[in-house]
């Protein structure tokens, strides 16, 4: 069965504070492609954002790319809507406060990759706690295939 998995791309697929991707983005992002699974990466992002996504790499690797000024709700309801309603949708991201309360909010499971700025950010509602967490992209894949 084919499985939806929208990823954040600051701090989840990409360290701003370093300059490149975040240790097993790209792997995990290859792993999952060859398994056919279908990716969105969902952004926070100015317009040189997409230059910076080309210049890794990893645009290939989606099949759709979002960046929005702010994400909503209704992103991650329309991302659902590209894949067969019977499909599992997961949602990758490191803020609890943003990707993760609105990816619950929209019937996403959530993992929570508790990494970076925000890994001290704990869920203080129903609505933000996520399904899984990890702390390492490595961990991903087992829990999504």
């Amino acid at each position: 069965m084919k499985k939806l998995v929208v990823f954040d791309f600051n701090r989840t697929l990409f360290d701003p504070d370093k300059g490149r991707l975040i240790d097993g983005a790209l792997e995990l992002l290859e792993k999952l492609k060859t398994a056919g699974h279908f990716l969105i990466l969902l952004g926070k992002a100015p317009r040189e954002r997409g230059e910076l996504i080309k210049e890794l790499g990893i645009e290939k690797y989606f099949n759709k790319i979002i960046l929005k000024d702010e994400k909503t709700i209704e992103d991650f309801k329309t991302a659902k809507k590209l894949v067969p309603p019977d499909s599992y949708a997961y949602a990758v991201g490191d803020r609890i406060k943003k990707e993760i309360l609105l990816a619950n909010l929209a019937g996403f499971k959530t993992i929570w990759f508790k990494n970076g700025r925000y890994a001290v950010e704990e869920p203080s509602t129903e609505d933000e706690q996520p399904w899984m967490t990890i702390n390492s992209l490595n961990e991903l894949y087992n829990l999504v295939s």
